[in-house]
């Protein structure tokens, strides 16, 4: 492992590009649901989360092919077998070809029946045709060329790849502005831009990634079976494994679509997007770690592997219960604000999945360290019969109880609680070899005591006076997410944490330098 870089200064430069990355989307996002929201009807507007549902699968269908190429070729680079590298891309170039042909064709397929799947609108029957052709059409160029992708992962070299991403999201951008402004508010325009954005980025990326991996070369005439046997089988359970857990995300506004409303869907989406975002909030500090996941899997060194876990569990719970606390606390507040009335029921749903995702960050890596064993069947078998349980709940609220979406969200709260939280995390705990007691005392009780008092202020502040307005709002959440920080400073850091804050201290100065000297 010579040549693959394990680097805390990496890490942190790349997870600085990816939260620049994830503010400029987030940004953008809470603008344009806004000014969508207060400008069309709800039926235009589930246009958008229920075709995202439905791409939500596109990825599944070639998963088998596509997903296992990216793990095969950091071990091989890990390695320095750079002939390994030219062997797999070499292999599975001409059956991803083939794949994103039929692939397409499908597409078209479905897109010209969109009506007959879907509870749409007859007046945006055409739209909605013509959103999933160019989501397909994005999608299918995409397969061939995930051969040539894996350059930024095993090279590490993140900042690059979001300089990239960001210079096409600005282009996104002034592509829907100029529509929006120069031509209508149509929900049509939001995908348009979103897919000349992608194909931009794809081709460039595509581009770097091989002069950063040069091995990442096609040989025509050259197939080997052993190699497109190991990344099917890999991707096979990787495909089961991601089916389970596409069926959470997309089967809630579908189910909501048939057996409730418009407004049911509208409400379900919105009060989900502050979750959405708190769970972007991850990849910063996910996304470099990656790479190192596999890297240290595939030497047997479990001492930093199981390190790696809990310290990446310990800072995710830290970021989401800062901003969890308020956004739980003041949910209704946040969407009256938000949408000046509208959707008001959006503020319960809010709650509700802020603390689905509050639970997730105290398995952070979990699902990311198995697929860097290769465990992808036990974790699919698992995660098959959790999420089973998920739709069953789904359904008898929403369908039979009339719950609409509280009920949807609801499904989700009880089933992350009693079987999640159990059935899957203690199998990453024993995967990553990290005893469940270690794991309490290094990742739960740092993180739960400094969330208390933060708790208490806020309901104190929700009793005692009345937050209408955004600057209200903000300064509340200010003080809280700063009073979870210190507590977190004095009460909640681990040796390993002071340690490098020491060292950080040391290349600082000024006031900063004395803040970071004061709690390491």
């Amino acid at each position: 492992m010579a040549r693959f870089e394990i680097s805390k200064k990496v890490v942190l430069i790349n997870s600085a590009s990816s939260a620049a990355v994830l503010i400029l989307n987030l940004s953008v996002l809470i603008w344009l649901q806004q000014y969508l929201l207060k400008r069309i009807s709800p039926e235009e507007f589930s246009l958008i989360p229920v075709l995202m549902s439905i791409m939500i699968f596109v990825p599944l269908v070639t998963m088998v092919l596509t997903d296992g190429i990216g793990r095969y070729i950091t071990i091989a680079y890990a390695k320095e077998d750079d002939g390994e590298i030219e062997r797999i891309c070499s292999t599975m170039f001409p059956i991803l070809c083939v794949a994103g042909l039929a692939f397409f064709f499908v597409g078209c397929v479905v897109a010209w029946h969109i009506d007959t799947l879907l509870n749409i609108a007859p007046n945006f029957v055409s739209d909605a045709q013509l959103m999933f052709m160019l989501l397909i059409f994005s999608a299918a160029l995409r397969i061939p060329l995930a051969v040539f992708g894996s350059g930024f992962f095993v090279r590490q070299k993140f900042l690059l790849q979001d300089m990239i991403g960001i210079g096409c999201q600005l282009l996104r951008y002034t592509i829907l502005f100029s529509l929006f402004f120069g031509e209508s508010t149509r929900v049509l325009w939001v995908v348009v831009a979103m897919v000349v954005g992608e194909v931009v980025n794809l081709l460039i990326s595509s581009v770097v990634s091989l002069r950063l991996v040069p091995a990442q070369r096609i040989r025509w005439k050259v197939f080997h079976r052993r190699i497109a046997t190991e990344v099917t089988e890999y991707g096979g359970w990787s495909f089961i494994n991601r089916v389970a857990e596409t069926i959470r995300q997309a089967f809630d506004p579908l189910i909501l679509n048939r057996f409730a409303t418009a407004v049911d869907v509208s409400v379900f989406h919105v009060g989900g997007i502050a979750p959405r975002q708190l769970q972007l909030m991850l990849a910063p500090l996910t996304r470099p770690l990656l790479p190192i996941l596999t890297g240290l899997y595939a030497t047997g060194d479990f001492v930093k592997l199981s390190n790696t876990y809990l310290r990446s569990a310990r800072y995710h719970s830290w970021v989401i219960l800062a901003a969890a606390v308020p956004a739980i606390i003041f949910s209704d507040e946040v969407i009256h604000i938000y949408l000046d009335g509208k959707y008001e029921d959006a503020g319960v749903v809010m709650a509700v999945l802020v603390g689905v995702t509050v639970l997730n960050g105290f398995n952070a890596l979990g699902p990311a360290a198995v697929a860097a064993a290769g465990k992808m069947k036990e974790m699919s078998l698992r995660l098959i019969a959790v999420h089973t349980v998920n739709i069953m709940l789904t359904v008898a609220l929403v369908v039979y109880l009339q719950k609409g979406a509280i009920g949807s969200a609801l499904a989700t709260l009880v089933t992350v609680v009693f079987l999640e939280a159990t059935f899957i995390w203690s199998f990453c705990r024993r995967v990553t070899q990290t005893p469940t007691s270690l794991w309490v005392k290094d990742v739960v009780l740092p993180c739960l005591g400094p969330a208390l008092p933060p708790v208490l202020m806020c309901v104190a502040a929700k009793n005692m006076i009345v937050v209408d307005t955004l600057v209200e709002l903000l300064l509340v959440s200010v003080f809280s997410v700063t009073l979870h920080f210190v507590l977190v400073g004095f009460f909640g850091l681990r040796q390993q944490d002071r340690i490098d804050l020491g060292r950080l201290a040391e290349r600082l100065n000024g006031p900063l330098k004395k803040i970071v000297q004061f709690f390491g």
